[in-house]
């Protein structure tokens, strides 16, 4: 699974510094989320203001906290996407400050997140109930096939075909390499589709708990924390 990850990473860092999209994607970044979220919980005119004004502090402190050192870990990325011989443990070194980013940003949007749930309403969180259980069927339908053989392959196709709209056709000896990786690399689906299963109970409970107007908003913010612990 980590070597996927990496894989990923790099051909990310190949689309990104092949058409330019940086810029274009990360002021959209806003609209994307909220649209995102709505999905989830179909929220209501009101939720959705109170969430926009929310997601702009979010994106203000993002881009004056965190931004200058992805937009390094970007350009390190792309120095090392145009080299000729590129291992995926490279981009690999790169991961650890993603994640330890991430879990910053995590942890800045904890107000956010106790500003909203207890706004919810009980039909909300059924849908998005429901949407947990839809997105979890969707990928036990892609991605757990019967045999080990089914489940390379499948894998398989999907980043050739990801790396191909990057860099265009991959050569045999770059396939065989994939494939090699990926036949190493312990995919054992079901116990991905258990944790996510996993996950999606957890959050939903998280969210529902935040309901609870006797909770101080220190226990809030304890309760949430643990979710993103829990996610690691």
């Amino acid at each position: 699974m980590r070597f996927i990850q990496c894989v990923l990473i790099l051909l990310l860092a190949g689309l990104i510094n092949s058409c330019g999209l940086v810029k274009t994607v990360y002021n959209n970044s806003l609209e994307a989320l909220g649209w995102w979220l709505d999905g989830y919980f179909d929220f209501t005119q009101t939720q959705k203001s109170i969430l926009n004004s929310a997601l702009h502090r979010l994106h203000a402190w993002h881009r004056q906290n965190q931004l200058p050192s992805y937009i390094l870990t970007l350009q390190d990325l792309q120095k090392m996407v145009i080299k000729e011989h590129i291992s995926a443990n490279e981009a690999c070194e790169k991961m650890d400050g993603i994640r330890e980013n991430f879990s910053e940003l995590q942890l800045e949007s904890i107000p956010i997140i106790i500003e909203i749930a207890p706004l919810l309403s009980d039909e909300q969180l059924q849908h998005f109930q429901a949407k947990l259980e839809k997105r979890a069927l969707k990928w036990k339908s892609e991605w757990w096939q019967e045999t080990p053989e089914e489940q390379l392959e499948v894998r398989l196709d999907k980043i050739e075909s990801f790396a191909e709209k990057v860099y265009g056709t991959l050569s045999e000896s770059q396939l065989a390499m994939l494939k090699q990786n990926l036949a190493i690399s312990s995919i054992k689906p079901a116990l991905a589709y258990a944790e996510i299963l996993r996950r999606n109970e957890d959050v939903y409970q998280i969210v529902t708990a935040l309901h609870n107007q006797s909770l101080s908003t220190e226990n809030k913010s304890q309760l949430v924390k643990q979710g993103f612990k829990r996610l690691k």
